[in-house]
Order: C-alpha cells, then structure tokens, then sequence
C-alpha cells in the first residue's frame, strides 16, 4: 500500500471540546497523506462531534458507559469491528489505556500512544514528546510530528454542515429573518465556570433593548434548571434550545447567529468550528492558556477580570458580524 492510501485511526473518548479540538491532527495527517482514511473514534454521545469535522472520513462509536463499559463489551466492540487488521497507524489520545488496549487488538501495525497511562509502554509503538506545548489543540496536532518527523501545521479547527438540511434550523432562520441573533450558552460542567444567573438575565435584557434575539444553548439537567430559573425570575426573551438540539443542529443554528458568547466548554469549540465570532468568559483565567481560542485563528474575544453584564454585551457587539446569513432566503 503507498504511504498516501494509509488508513488512520485516532482513538479520542473524552468529552466534546476534546474531539472537536483533535481535528487539528485530522487535517495535518491529510496534510502528510492527502489519499488516506481517517477513521474517528469517540464515546457515543460525541458521534456527531466526530462525524462533520473537516478531513475526517469515517466513525466508529465506542459505548464505554454502555454495552462496552465492561472488558467482555470491549472484546465484543473489537470483534465486530469492520476495521480489524486493516489500520496502518491509531494515535490515541490522552491518558487512554482503553484505548491503547483496544488499538493492540485491533490489530493496528503501528500504535502511537501520549498521556501516561501504564498500557503506553506494553502495547503501543511511539510517543508524543509534547511537553513544550500548552495549547491542547497544538498538543493535539503535534501527534503527527511523532509519525512525520516535521512540527504540525496550526490550523482553525473545522466542523462542516448545511443549515438547509436542519428543520430546526430552517424554522428558526424564517422566524428571525430580519433580526441580529446572539447566541448564549452559560453552562459547563463544572459550576465554578458558570455564568452567574444575574448577569445572564442583564445580558438578555440589554439584548432585547438593542432588538436582537437570543438563542439560549445548553444540554443536560443543569442547563435545563438554569433556563427554568431565568423563566421564574421573569426573564422571558430568549429562544430556549436546551436539550432540543443534537450537536449537528446546534452547530446548523450557530450558522445563524451573528456572534455566540459562551463560557468555557465544547459550546465554545464549536463556534470556533463553525466560524462564527466568538466572545468567551473564563471565569477560571488559569484555563486559558491552555483552552481559550486561538484570536488569530478564529473571530474571537477572551473576557476576563471584568465580567459585568455590560462589558460582555460591548465585546460582543464588537464582533457582531454585518453579514446577513445567507440561508435566510432560501
């Protein structure tokens, strides 16, 4: 087989920013190997956050907290595997013995493996020396520096979709055709980066004022009480989208909006993905250097120290793009 008909396998069963963040390694191994496969596996609730991404041609869904959870549910996973044998190169992500594991019986001719977990040395091949990085999505890309020998190529990560081919998103686009819509996601899984519930009603106010509609985003129990409280408190004037949308559709409907302000979680990436301008809170400054948008590579701002409603909504609005979205007449 020539070097540019490989088939790959990255091996990512983490949570949504880190499967969006790795297609910075999809597009460098296209880079080396622009004939190649690119096989994407990811834990079954990122399926969708694998599938769209630029340079990436296939899935495979592992359910670890399902009918894979246990070794028998691995082995199972590895028996019906229509890729068994026929991998040339896996890298596996982060600290993933599961996943190092599962490259060995897969067959796979040459297992690259980072993290440190006590499966990286018995089972795999070759190993990432990235600890002069502190961006995840260059760590991520510089998998292939281990494979190539040349440093990875920085690039804005991708997600690719058609907002015509979403119900939602084509209900939405009719229904506010004619407004300035700013997307608000204000939960994470960790409360100590959420958006403190005042400022989100200020935010959604000041919005109303300046005629703008706003999308509210979010997924799980904890959004869903969130956008209950902000309904109790009387505020009222958003688009509720938590738990109505696949990650799919909620990139269709990033499409629309014109900026998305968001704190630090998958949400975020997937702005940055689908190239709408992006303004991000970190309520945890230390996580920037090694999460927060690249400025030079997307249309985004960082907001930190001043988390006033008012100072969100300026950085906002400095971003607000003045491009009507072009599927509003379809």
């Amino acid at each position: 087989m020539s070097e540019n008909k490989k088939t790959f396998l990255i091996v990512n069963l983490s949570f949504f920013g880190d499967v969006l963040l790795t297609n910075s390694l999809c597009q460098n191994i296209k880079k080396h190997y622009p004939d190649s496969k690119i096989v994407f596996m990811v834990n079954k609730p990122f399926g969708d956050a694998a599938k769209n991404q630029y340079c990436v041609d296939d899935v495979l869904v592992f359910d670890k907290r399902g009918k894979n959870k246990s070794f028998f549910g691995l082995l199972k996973f590895v028996f019906n595997c229509p890729y068994k044998n026929k991998i040339d190169t896996s890298f596996v992500m982060y600290d993933n013995d599961r996943g190092n594991l599962i490259t060995w019986l897969l067959g796979v001719k040459q297992r690259i493996a980072g993290g440190v977990g006590f499966t990286k040395f018995l089972v795999t091949d070759k190993h990432p020396q990235n600890y002069a990085l502190e961006h995840m999505q260059d760590i991520n890309g510089n998998y292939i520096k281990t494979l190539t020998g040349h440093e990875a190529d920085i690039v804005p990560i991708k997600y690719l979709t058609n907002p015509t081919e979403d119900v939602l998103a084509c209900e939405l686009a009719n229904k506010y055709k004619d407004k300035k819509i700013v997307g608000l996601c204000t939960v994470s899984k960790n409360k100590e980066k959420d958006m403190p519930i005042e400022t989100t009603i200020e935010i959604i106010n000041r919005f109303k004022e300046e005629g703008k509609v706003v999308f509210f985003f979010g997924a799980g129990k904890d959004s869903a009480d969130y956008a209950e409280e902000l309904i109790k408190r009387g505020c009222v004037d958003f688009e509720n989208l938590v738990n109505k949308t696949s990650i799919t559709s909620l990139a269709n409907i990033m499409k629309l909006c014109n900026v998305v302000i968001s704190v630090d979680t998958g949400t975020m990436h997937l702005a940055c993905a689908v190239g709408t301008p992006l303004a991000v809170v970190f309520y945890k400054p230390e996580m920037i250097a090694k999460w927060a948008p690249r400025e030079f590579l997307y249309k985004s701002t960082i907001i930190t120290k001043n988390y006033s409603a008012e100072n969100i909504c300026n950085k906002a609005n400095n971003l607000v793009s003045d491009k009507q979205f072009e599927y509003h007449n379809f």
